[in-house]
């Protein structure tokens, strides 16, 4: 079984007020109360009560006459509280494996994509009973990656609101690299392409499948 991480000892709603802001990128108290079926009085009590322990913050919202809105957003520290994979260690040995030659590279993505396939292939296989999309959703959710699947008129556009890896990606693009293969590989009929790249500034991590059809029970 994967750790459990500091977000799932956090009150459920509190846990589920953090995944909202995660997933909207920020949100007003009434976007929260909305996402999370709270009242907007007991959704302003919970992300005062996060305030106070520093996990969000907010920000005013430009608006006219009227009690002043603000957007709330995920701290740092509250960010750290997600499943994280970045050690010290990992970071280092991925930058070191950078200047190596093309060729080690090549041969070490290739046994992390092969490797990270039979380690989930369990899972995957279970949700590719409905779609191969649907299996990649379960495997990055137990992963941590916080996954969002939606049709585009372009294909099936696949979301990652979490890198678990952020802090070993800022040194090295070698597991960017893996995973996207990884999703190639799973999307067997599929052009696969990366539409947006945290750490090339984007706010999340975004891939676009480019199917005949939208796979049954995705939408």
């Amino acid at each position: 079984m994967p750790p459990i991480s500091p977000l799932h000892l956090l009150d459920p709603t509190r846990r589920a007020i953090l995944v909202a802001l995660r997933r909207l990128g920020g949100a007003t108290v009434e976007e929260v109360a909305a996402h999370c079926f709270l009242s907007v009085g007991a959704a302003r009590q919970h992300l005062q009560s996060l305030e106070d322990q520093g996990l969000v913050a907010h920000e005013p919202l430009r608006q006219g006459p009227g009690r002043p809105r603000h957007r709330y957003t995920v701290t740092p520290q509250g960010e750290s509280l997600f499943p994280r994979l970045d050690h010290e260690a990992l970071a280092n040995l991925l930058a070191a494996l950078e200047a190596e030659p093309p060729e080690l590279r090549e041969r070490l993505i290739e046994h992390l994509v092969t490797t990270t396939i039979d380690q989930y292939r369990a899972e995957f296989e279970r949700g590719a009973r409905v779609s191969p999309a649907r299996g990649v959703v379960e495997v990055m959710d137990r992963a941590g990656y916080l996954p969002e699947l939606r049709e585009t008129p372009e294909g099936v556009a696949l979301t990652l609101h979490h890198c678990p890896l952020a802090e070993p990606v800022r040194r090295a693009r070698l597991l960017c690299e893996a995973e996207a293969r990884c999703l190639a590989a799973a999307f067997k009929t599929a052009r696969v392409s990366r539409i947006a790249f945290r750490p090339e500034g984007d706010p999340t991590c975004a891939y676009l499948f480019e199917l005949r059809e939208f796979p049954p029970g995705d939408g």
